[in-house]
């Protein structure tokens, strides 16, 4: 691992997963949304790290993770954070995540049912079909019929957020056109949870939506939040499907505090 790096990598599932790792306490787990990396959850850790054993890690694929399979499914990075998590030693932590990274967290309640003391989902919704999650990441990619995305197309309509979200991957530029082909299999071929998958989750689940979501509408969230049988619903204002950007984060950091320390299973 190069010196600027400021933590780990660890093999998982046949990847090498890079993770950091803050401060001291119940265990954290936070998963990123779609094509970022564990650097967006920067300002939530700051306000957490006091309390809480933070780790957030790159999910395949992201950041300075590796992905030899040349492929994403939501599947196989809730796979790869229940490993995570055992190569950790963490004991039941609370994960949670935001937009994919909230799908991710579904996907873990459903796939490793005991792994989770509790989930945190944010702006995600299990079923793209019916809540428009399918032809909006369609847009987004400006994708053909066979589902092959634009990056010229996607980096014009994007203009300089196109090059943020390239910075937080080491090769940029050079990798953005197999990340956007990788996600777009994952984005526009998942096949969601079915309404008795989401019903069978029963570890406490804190459904987190934003106001001011483009994505996730209201309805959406407390729909979610209705279907699973042992959620909590939070709903931060002026809050975008950006996610925690420094002016929210320490709103959503203590509604994850909140429900973190209630459902830890270290108090």
């Amino acid at each position: 691992m190069s010196d600027d790096l400021r933590g780990r990598l660890v093999a998982v599932n046949g990847a090498e997963l890079y993770y950091e790792d803050h401060g001291d306490g119940a265990p954290l787990v936070l998963i990123h949304g779609g094509l970022g990396s564990s650097s967006q959850w920067a300002p939530v850790v700051d306000e957490l790290a006091d309390g809480f054993r933070v780790i957030t890690p790159d999910t395949r694929g992201h950041g300075h993770s590796t992905n030899p399979a040349g492929k994403l499914s939501y599947g196989a990075i809730a796979d790869d954070v229940s490993a995570l998590i055992a190569e950790l030693g963490l004991q039941r932590p609370t994960v949670g995540g935001w937009s994919d990274g909230g799908q991710v967290a579904l996907e873990l309640g459903a796939r490793h049912p005991p792994i989770a003391s509790g989930l945190i989902v944010g702006a995600a919704y299990p079923d793209f079909d019916a809540g428009g999650l399918r032809e909006a990441h369609r847009e987004l990619l400006a994708a053909d019929a066979t589902g092959t995305p634009d990056p010229a197309r996607m980096d014009a309509e994007l203009g300089e957020f196109a090059e943020a979200i390239k910075a937080l991957h080491p090769g940029g530029a050079e990798r953005w056109p197999t990340l956007l082909r990788e996600t777009a299999g994952m984005w526009l071929d998942y096949e969601g949870l079915s309404p008795g998958q989401v019903q069978a989750i029963t570890t406490p689940v804190l459904v987190l939506a934003g106001d001011r979501d483009q994505f996730i509408s209201l309805e959406l969230a407390i729909r979610l939040y209705r279907a699973l049988p042992n959620a909590e619903l939070a709903i931060c204002p002026l809050l975008t499907h950006e996610g925690p950007t420094p002016e929210r984060a320490p709103i959503v950091a203590s509604l994850i505090r909140d429900f973190a320390q209630r459902h830890s299973s270290q108090t």
